[in-house]
């Protein structure tokens, strides 16, 4: 009986089978097919590329259950290497740009990084793991006890069946990014990535008719800014920057972005990189240059950075310079991370070091960099701005220096201490070459029935200095962990001897995780006065939303509206409870959260509940309902009013063959507004959206996609995720895009994405009893529809060695 067992086995063995996926035509020919199902199998694999599963062959016109079975002993379908599917997951990390609520793009590009460079799973810490996309803590301290136990971790099925606590959920977010051995990198290896992409006009923030607009405002009511205490010279001043802004739009050259990144892997502890980017609008050949050489596991020293690199600390309260801000993402990687990437006004440039002995770290960097800001007629900085495109008299006017520091103690098992548990102690420093001084008279239009009294600017810092401290905290206890953070502004003026008026942010964060259901709470709190250009933590609103900033007619200049977009939270505190449950396997709350905050400088509460249900009454087919509900107050000078939204969505999926996937969704919104008279407000908006998305992969290495949207807005603005971020969508259109992904070779990917959008705004109700005319002319303007039109294109090429 056991020789007979071993004569099976030795028959059977893959050794004595043909792999199907590697066989060449006369190979499969002498399987027991006829010749005529035998070219139909070497077809699919020309046209396809492979066979997923040996049951795929029952899918050839001429392969019956009876001939399945007895091909099954002989063929055997091999599965891709690691290193085969590199490319294609560097593509699918980079579409979870396109959700909402996702990741940074600074994440994404530290996730494809590791795609290439895989972790040794059996050497990697807590805050390794966590660092990966949708990896919990309570997931990561599963691994780390695991491997304390002192047992390895040999394959992907000791990592899916073995380790107590990790949740079905957190081994699929581990296992693209880990191996199970130390990895060889000997001589030199890398990537390459070019992007091409055409700014289509919908990007830009203002036009040169919101600065022929604000000139005239200038021109027109000189004596309203001499009421507001302008000087001749700083009218001037003003006139001059407008003149010179708007001559910039007019005479910029074609819109386009060219992106190069080069990183170089040096053995198995150096690294390298280079990042160039061309703007064809700006003047100059080269618009952005980026660098950096690190070095890694040299004994105490675990890492080491020379160039540009990017920093996080604990929940991103103290210091996250990453020029993202997301609302309603509380998870982000933390350490130190080189800086290949567009990362405006935020970006650190100089050393960055982490040293680690036993339970202790350390870790530091120092900056000098130059920033974009507003500066005032005598030369201070009214504050930051960040703006598309960069307009000279913004750019480099600031000289900031950086130097922060963070030491940590690891207390796992110390005493009767869970595994996990760490405490940090941090602290950032920054100084100026010029004077902030946050004024609204320099920003605020003078005479238009408004006032620029909103504390979130008012209260804005000022002097050459500012000094920031803190700490941060982490535990695991079963399946529940405990995060949290506070950090502490004190009035520093323009030294570092703390003084009273000490402003602060603290944020703290439960998860308790089962395998199919996570519950999270958060609660955050940040001053009115904690101005930190770095702190990216947990929010609702960014600091300049819902203030005169989005309207850039009520400022002296257009371009200062881009302050609306920074990327810093607003003073706020609230709550928040978030959870996924998936019932059963055809039923999953996907996320439902509540969130309770209130708006700090203005005292004004605010409530938003979000929640989505798929529902997969067979497997090709899942069915997802989103309703949103938010009461948000709206904070004006006089009397505040209030909005509330319901928005409802429902989307389906379908796999419709093995090849064909499609998607659509259809949302319908609606505000109801609590109207000022004294602004006129309307008392609703609503807003309708239409989406059909088609994907058809022709093989595993080749696949298109086709997208086509419509939407009506009446006043209630709708918006479309993408790979390349948000896109808002105003008045009424359509938008279509098409896009190929073609993996050439296991070393070469092209993706190419063509988008074309068109825009309708009516404008009516322009005969009224007053009527409006044309600038000197007495025929008044009729209601008409304007057009806007933009075609775009993206292109991004990679290549590895």
């Amino acid at each position: 009986m056991f020789q007979f067992v071993l004569f099976l086995i030795a028959v059977y063995s893959p050794a004595n089978q043909l792999d199907i996926n590697r066989a060449t035509r006369e190979e499969i020919r002498q399987l027991p097919v006829d010749s005529v199902v035998a070219e139909r199998i070497y077809q699919h694999l020309y046209e396809y590329g492979r066979f997923n599963s040996i049951y795929e062959l029952s899918g050839i016109k001429g392969v019956g259950p009876a001939l399945l079975e007895r091909l099954k002993p002989m063929v055997y379908v091999s599965l891709r290497r690691a290193d085969e599917d590199r490319l294609r997951k560097m593509h699918l990390v980079q579409r979870r740009l396109a959700s909402e609520e996702g990741p940074t793009r600074a994440a994404v590009e530290e996730w494809q990084d590791m795609l290439l460079t895989p972790l040794n799973i059996n050497r990697a810490s807590v805050d390794d793991l966590v660092m990966l996309d949708n990896v919990s803590l309570v997931d990561a301290v599963a691994v780390a006890k695991y491997l304390k136990s002192g047992r390895t971790i040999r394959s992907r099925y000791d990592l899916a069946k073995r380790i107590v606590g990790l949740s079905s959920y957190g081994y699929r977010n581990i296992r693209d990014f880990v191996a199970y051995q130390d990895m060889k990198f000997e001589g030199f290896g890398g990537n390459y990535r070019l992007n091409y992409l055409s700014c289509p006009a919908w990007e830009t923030e203002v036009s040169t008719v919101d600065f022929s607009q604000a000139l005239d405002a200038l021109e027109k009511d000189t004596a309203e800014f001499r009421a507001a205490g302008f000087t001749k010279n700083e009218i001037e001043y003003i006139r001059h920057r407008l003149e010179a802004e708007k001559d910039y739009l007019e005479e910029g050259g074609s819109s386009g972005d060219v992106r190069n990144r080069l990183r170089i892997r040096l053995g198995n502890h150096f690294r390298t990189g280079a990042w160039v980017n061309q703007k064809f609008f700006e003047p100059g050949a080269i618009n952005g240059l980026k660098g950096f050489v690190s070095g890694q596991d040299f004994g105490l020293l675990r890492r080491v950075f020379l160039g540009d690199y990017r920093v996080t600390l604990g929940q991103g309260l103290l210091l996250d310079n990453t020029a993202e801000l997301r609302a309603r993402t509380h998870e982000r990687p933390r350490g130190l991370f080189n800086d290949l990437d567009e990362n405006p006004g935020f970006g650190f440039r100089g050393g960055a070091a982490e040293i680690g002995l036993s339970r202790f770290g350390l870790a530091g960097c120092i900056s000098s960099a130059r920033r974009d800001a507003i500066l005032n007629p005598d030369s201070s900085v009214n504050y930051y701005i960040i703006t598309t495109p960069c307009y000279p008299t913004f750019k480099d006017v600031l000289k900031e220096t950086d130097i922060a520091g963070s030491g940590y103690l690891d207390l796992s098992d110390f005493l009767m201490i869970p595994v996990g548990t760490r405490l940090g102690f941090n602290a950032l420093s920054i100084r100026y070459d010029r004077d902030f001084k946050p004024d609204a008279r320099y920003l605020d239009l003078p005479g238009d029935g408004t006032e620029l009294a909103d504390p979130n600017y008012t209260r804005l810092d000022s002097g050459k200095a500012r000094l920031f401290y803190g700490f941060d905290f982490r535990t695991v206890v079963e399946n529940v962990s405990l995060e949290g953070e506070l950090a502490l502004k004190p009035d520093v003026g323009t030294s570092f001897l703390p003084k009273t008026g000490t402003q602060k942010a603290y944020l703290a964060k439960a998860r308790a995780q089962y395998n199919y259901l996570y519950l999270t709470a958060l609660f955050r709190h940040y001053d009115i006065g904690y101005d930190n250009p770095y702190n990216r933590g947990y929010c609702e609103q960014l600091r300049f939303e819902d203030t005169p900033f989005e309207k850039a007619y009520r400022l002296i200049d257009p371009a200062y509206s881009g302050l609306q977009d920074f990327p810093m939270p607003k003073a706020e505190q609230g709550f928040l409870v978030e959870t996924r449950y998936q019932i059963s396997r055809k039923i999953t709350f996907t996320r439902a959260y509540i969130d309770v905050w209130r708006n700090l400088a203005w005292g004004m509460s605010n409530i938003r509940f979000q929640a989505e249900i798929e529902y997969r009454p067979v497997f090709p087919l899942r069915i997802r309902f989103r309703q949103k509900l938010q009461s948000k107050g709206l904070p004006k000078p006089v009397l505040s009013t209030r909005s509330n939204t319901s928005e409802s969505s429902i989307r389906v999926m379908a796999s419709l063959t093995n090849h064909d996937f499609l998607t659509g969704e259809v949302r319908e919104g609606r505000v109801h507004l609590i109207p000022n008279p004294k602004y006129g407000d309307k008392a609703s908006m609503s807003g309708n959206f239409l989406a059909v998305q088609w994907e058809h992969n022709f093989s595993d290495d080749f696949n298109t996609e086709l997208g086509v949207a419509t939407w009506l807005t009446r006043d209630m603005s709708q918006w479309i995720l993408e790979d390349v971020g948000i896109d808002f969508l105003e008045g009424d259109g359509l938008r279509w895009y098409a896009a190929l992904n073609d993996r050439i070779s296991e070393r070469l990917l092209i993706y190419l994405k063509c988008r074309h959008k068109v825009s309708w705004f009516p404008h009516t109700g322009l005969g009224s009893s007053e009527g409006v005319h044309y600038s000197e002319s007495p025929f008044p303007v009729r209601d008409f529809v304007s057009k806007d039109d933009a075609f775009g294109i993206a292109i991004q090429v990679d290549v590895l060695w």
